[in-house]
């Protein structure tokens, strides 16, 4: 049985009292006396877990579909249904007894808040200041999230009292101002916060997850600011607040000082314990995301689940992944170079067939996507690809383990949230975008990483463009454009299925590309024609693709695919099979990088919160 090294979350109803009234407002706290808590470790440590189940993301973040995924289902930024109406802060409510009855959005930071200004209660300074550390670092994470989202955010450091109208209708703060206080509150979490914990330390937040944060969080500011300069999500790049002039150059460079911090204290995961993609050699990155216990080399910080028999901890990603036939797109496939480290033309990739798309390619292609010659984890033949587990022939199976993960929630092998080769690729994609990368920059973040799976080494700082990359993504600049493109490859490659890619889109401002529309459908392998095909080469037919009347076939049933329905070919007859070629949605350039500010909280505000740019809403106060 698993060791449960995460404190399982408790109910903190009781502890965490507010009134209906605002998002933000504290009720007195009839059932919790400050005066008698927060007085011990164990009061403090049983306050702070609740920010681990409230502030951190799930496993769902490995299911968002965007430019290089696609599944059963589009999510409401591809198909532009968002609306301010259909997103809302789900302001707090209170039953009679005043115990919390629904957690709101902003439920966690009014209990950050409150922690910090109660734990002076605890009288042992070291225990004090760690778990204030603690806090610091959800409340960064909490308004990174919120900014990314929304842009602009009223910012709040304290907890607001019920007749304080004034900062109850404040109106949003510059997101630069905001984002400023969230790398503060990772520095502030940094000098307070351990090395590691005594217990479960890579379930528990710690210096460098600290800065792996405020690494992930500068980064992305900086890109955005860079990449919407002068637009109305970014009116000015250059703003000074409280003695600081910040900027995208600014965000940058705190990018690159966060992830040096973190350079040398970790390494990358080499093993092979498990033996699997059939005893092959450097399957460690496939390996990684499928252990039972979280690897202590790479992983900075991770979310614990277990196969406890009493208390079970467990997640769906298998289970959602199957159902929702998660599948790559042939957009996402291009990104792979070839196994001896050269890029494909787009003429050669514009008629390659399955089989020749694995041949001689970057060894993280088979181990993230369904090849020729696959074999399960657990099993010991090939496995036939079946288009109940895709829509388009590329299933994906990073996190894939064996058979006793694929019901709803009963995985059991840990998820990273923070990883070291992200780190690395904040590093080097920072300096990349300030015009300052290096040749040691390079073998320092980038040949590690390929050097884990066996590809040859990036070497030096790239010079040339790649047609293709710079294709796909139009809006790049910068002194070191190749650099910074060749990066974004290897950033989407190595990060596939781990929550990146959207908000990588966005802080690009590439987000066009997320939708359907702009990607013919988000385009699958490669057919010549209709009929039967032995995709595999291994002697059998695979599936049959037919239009109108069906022939005979000894593809199995399940892979007997009808063109014409909601299944195309990208030249009618020929071409790449597309699944969403109907749709669409064209991406709105004004209006779609920002959701839009649920229209209940402008009301309950009287308009105090500004709209974001596109969004109507029909507030006019």
């Amino acid at each position: 049985m698993k060791k449960i090294n995460y404190i399982i979350l408790a109910v903190f109803a009781a502890m965490s009292l507010t009134s209906c009234e605002d998002f933000l407002t504290k009720s007195p706290q009839t059932a919790l006396s400050p005066a008698s808590f927060f007085q011990t470790e164990s009061d403090l440590e049983l306050w702070t877990n609740k920010f681990y189940a409230d502030v951190l993301e799930d496993t769902d973040i490995a299911e968002v579909y965007c430019d290089d995924m696609m599944g059963g289902s589009l999510n409401t930024l591809q198909k532009g249904t968002r609306t301010p109406s259909s997103k809302s802060w789900s302001v707090p409510s209170v039953d009679g007894n005043g115990y919390i009855t629904s957690n709101g959005t902003f439920t966690p930071l009014m209990n950050i808040n409150y922690l910090l200004e109660q734990s002076v209660n605890c009288k042992d300074e070291a225990v004090r200041e760690k778990y204030n550390g603690v806090a610091y670092f959800f409340r960064a994470y909490f308004y990174f999230k919120m900014v990314r989202q929304y842009g602009d955010m009223p910012y709040y450091d304290y907890v607001i009292g019920s007749s304080d109208t004034e900062s109850l209708n404040k109106p949003r703060d510059p997101r630069g101002y905001v984002m400023m206080k969230v790398l503060e509150d990772c520095d502030k979490a940094y000098e307070r916060l351990p090395e590691a914990w005594g217990s479960g330390p890579l379930f528990h937040v710690s210096k460098n997850a600290a800065m792996a944060l405020k690494a992930r969080a500068a980064l992305f500011e900086g890109t955005f600011r860079k990449y919407h300069a002068g637009s109305e999500f970014v009116p000015q790049d250059e703003q000074e607040f409280e003695g600081k002039v910040i900027s995208s150059t600014w965000f940058l460079q705190e990018a690159v000082s966060a992830a040096e911090k973190v350079i040398g204290k970790k390494s990358l995961y080499t093993g092979n314990t498990m033996g699997i993609a059939g005893k092959a050699t450097n399957a460690s990155y496939r390996e990684y995301f499928v252990l039972e216990v979280a690897d202590p080399t790479e992983t900075i910080f991770a979310r614990a689940y277990n196969s406890d028999e009493i208390v079970q901890v467990r997640h769906g990603i298998q289970f959602d992944f199957k159902n929702h036939k998660q599948s790559a797109t042939t957009r996402f496939v291009n990104h792979y170079l070839k196994a001896d480290g050269t890029a494909y033309t787009e003429t050669e990739l514009a008629t390659m067939s399955y089989f020749d798309a694995f041949k001689n390619r970057d060894p993280r292609m088979a181990q993230t996507l369904q090849g020729p010659g696959y074999i399960g984890i657990g099993d010991s033949a090939p496995e036939q690809l079946s288009w109940d587990r895709t829509l388009n022939g590329y299933r994906v199976i990073k996190f894939i383990s064996d058979v006793t993960h694929e019901g709803a929630t009963t995985s059991t092998s840990d998820f990273a949230l923070f990883r070291y080769a992200e780190v690395l690729l904040n590093y080097a994609e920072a300096k990349a975008e300030l015009g300052t990368l290096t040749d040691g920059d390079i073998a320092l973040a980038i040949d590690p990483i390929r050097a884990r799976v066996g590809m040859p080494k990036m070497g030096s700082v790239p010079s040339t463009v790649d047609p293709l990359m710079a294709k796909y993504y139009p809006n790049a600049k910068g002194t070191q454009l190749a650099a910074i493109l060749e990066i974004r490859r290897e950033r989407t490659v190595e990060l596939a299925s781990e929550g990146f890619r959207q908000w990588d889109m966005l802080r690009w401002k590439e987000g066009k590309w997320i939708t359907p529309a702009a990607n013919k459908g988000f385009s699958g392998i490669y057919f010549p024609g209709l009929g039967e095909y032995d995709l595999d080469k291994d002697g059998k037919m695979d599936v049959y693709l037919y239009q109108g009347a069906k022939g005979t076939t000894t593809a199995p049933e399940y892979n007997h695919i009808e063109i014409g329905g909601n299944y195309t070919l990208s030249n009618g007859t020929s071409g790449f099979l597309t699944y969403y070629a109907a749709e669409s949605y064209q991406w709105n350039e004004g209006q779609d990088y920002l959701w839009p500010i649920p229209a209940d909280q402008r009301q309950i505000t009287g308009g105090a919160l500004s709209q974001n740019p596109g969004w109507v809403d029909g507030i006019t106060m």
